[in-house]
């Protein structure tokens, strides 16, 4: 009997399963490094807020960075819960069916009852009302909780949902302006008397929405499974594989790869045309996939399609660009930041993927020997992140000029000095080159995060804090540039390891 009680049930094994998979595949490193960036992203800034803020604004930034990581928590689950969602287990295993169902509503359920509670709590410690308030406000956070992991279940179901819902707040800021305020004035009445039956009914009919993701028989079920595992192993294929992942997706994918493939092509015709660029040809094979020429399409189409979809939401709401760019500033920040900083986290790992390539490619007639070769490597590895950096010229003069962020680019900067990273010895790389990526990666959110903050308090420091940043680059590749000419040959990579 105690044993039978001590025996985990088939939800709780079913969520357990997210992390239990990066274990089994050896990957117990990024459970570590998503323990970090959540203590980054969100636990530190609700206690900086909560530390220096005011108490009813530092309630709110604690309450949205709550918000955020339950959503986080939730997509790493859900997205499990959809791939054990598997048709043959439906049909075959005792049980399943409703394993899922309970793994999926009884940990929504516990992160709508939290979130309400925390709010109520919340709003009582703050003397936002009376206790009949406290508890409309908490309500209406787990309503809102509730619809929120819904969105988030659905997206990862349907891609088309994240369209709809990215378009959906601009929408109803504009319904609430031309009638919105006049249906609530008329439906808050109700709400203040019925408030407790109607969050249940509604939680419910959420509840009945979310069963309805998971747990399905038939042929679509069947069909829509094997979609979401195609593309599942197309998104896992992207560091590896850009090509084949992008024709994972159909005609989208083909056309969205096409540009970048035919001017790496183009590119790599031009290279085997011109005998005397031996590092160009070289550089095709070194770093493969993540060729300068790939990335930096892909980092033009990327600002392309975010601008069209911008100037087309403007369009359609009246409002200016500008307002938009604004009020987006400091997530397109973070996203260029990591562009910026992509050269510094893949180019390690192309060079250990391409090593038995690089065997034979040392023997290639004119290839630089030696410390030579380590110059020649550094400089092609340095002229990749200015690419990168003037690939994101565009996004970043929009950036500081359209949305006013110039604080904001403090963030972008910081990879400056973080790219003479680079340049370290390769021949003594590990067989599993995790460093490369985890070091700077963590280096650059702790500094960028700093930089960004001091910049948002302190305005006038931009201008110093930049000619410092530059200063310290240089320090930093003129210290790199004469390391690099008493290490080893850096190819091929890790034979010294």
């Amino acid at each position: 009997m105690k044993t039978a009680m001590n025996t985990p049930s088939s939800a709780q094994l079913m969520l357990r399963a997210a992390w239990q998979w990066r274990r089994n595949d050896g990957r117990l490193w990024a459970l570590h490094l998503y323990g970090l960036v959540a203590l980054l992203i969100y636990v530190v800034p609700a206690g900086l807020a909560l530390a220096w803020l005011p108490a009813r604004v530092a309630a709110g930034v604690a309450g949205v960075l709550l918000l955020a990581g339950l959503a986080s928590v939730w997509g790493v689950q859900f997205s499990a819960l959809l791939r054990l969602d598997h048709p043959h287990a439906l049909q075959l295993v005792p049980g399943h069916r409703h394993a899922i169902h309970r793994a999926a509503l009884g940990l929504w359920a516990v992160m709508v009852a939290s979130a309400g509670v925390l709010a109520g709590v919340g709003a009582a410690a703050l003397g936002l009302g009376d206790l009949a308030a406290s508890a409309r406000l908490a309500l209406a956070a787990a309503l809102g909780t509730g619809l929120l992991l819904l969105v988030v279940a659905a997206g990862l179901r349907w891609w088309w949902v994240w369209v709809v819902a990215g378009c959906t707040p601009t929408l109803a800021v504009q319904l609430w302006l031309r009638g919105g305020q006049q249906v609530w004035a008329s439906v808050e009445p109700v709400w203040h008397t019925w408030a407790l039956g109607t969050s249940l009914l509604l939680l419910a009919v959420l509840g009945a929405l979310l069963a309805a993701l998971v747990g399905q028989q038939g042929q679509r079920h069947a069909q829509a499974y094997r979609q979401r595992e195609q593309w599942r192993q197309a998104v896992a294929l992207f560091p590896t594989n850009p090509a084949k992942a992008w024709a994972a997706y159909g005609r989208w994918g083909a056309w969205m790869n096409w540009p970048g493939q035919a001017l790496a092509d183009a590119w790599l015709r031009r290279c085997l045309a011109r005998p005397r660029s031996v590092m160009a040809r070289a550089e095709v094979v070194l770093h493969g996939r993540q060729h300068w020429v790939g990335q930096l399409v892909s980092v033009l189409m990327v600002q392309t399609v975010l601008g069209l979809a911008l100037l087309v939401t403007a369009a359609l709401t009246g409002q200016s660009l500008g307002l938009f760019i604004e009020h987006g500033r400091v997530g397109i920040s973070v996203g260029l930041g990591f562009v910026a900083m992509s050269a510094v986290t893949v180019l390690p790992v192309a060079l250990w993927r391409s090593r038995r390539e690089q065997a034979l490619l040392v023997l290639l007639p004119g290839l630089p020997r030696g410390a030579a070769l380590n110059r020649a490597l550094a400089w092609r590895q340095w002229r990749h992140s200015l690419l990168m950096w003037l690939g994101l010229l565009p996004a970043l003069v929009a950036l500081a000029w359209a949305g006013h962020g110039w604080y904001a680019l403090a963030w972008v900067g910081v990879a400056l000095p973080l790219s003479a990273w680079l340049w370290r010895d390769h021949s003594g790389a590990s067989p599993e080159p995790m460093a490369p990526r985890l070091l700077p990666a963590v280096a650059y959110l702790v500094l960028g995060l700093v930089s960004m903050w001091l910049h948002h308090r302190h305005p006038v420091w931009l201008g110093p804090w930049l000619a410092g940043l530059l200063a310290l680059t240089a320090a930093l590749l003129a210290w790199r540039w004469r390391v690099l000419q008493r290490l080893p040959a850096a190819l091929p990579v890790g034979r010294l390891a």
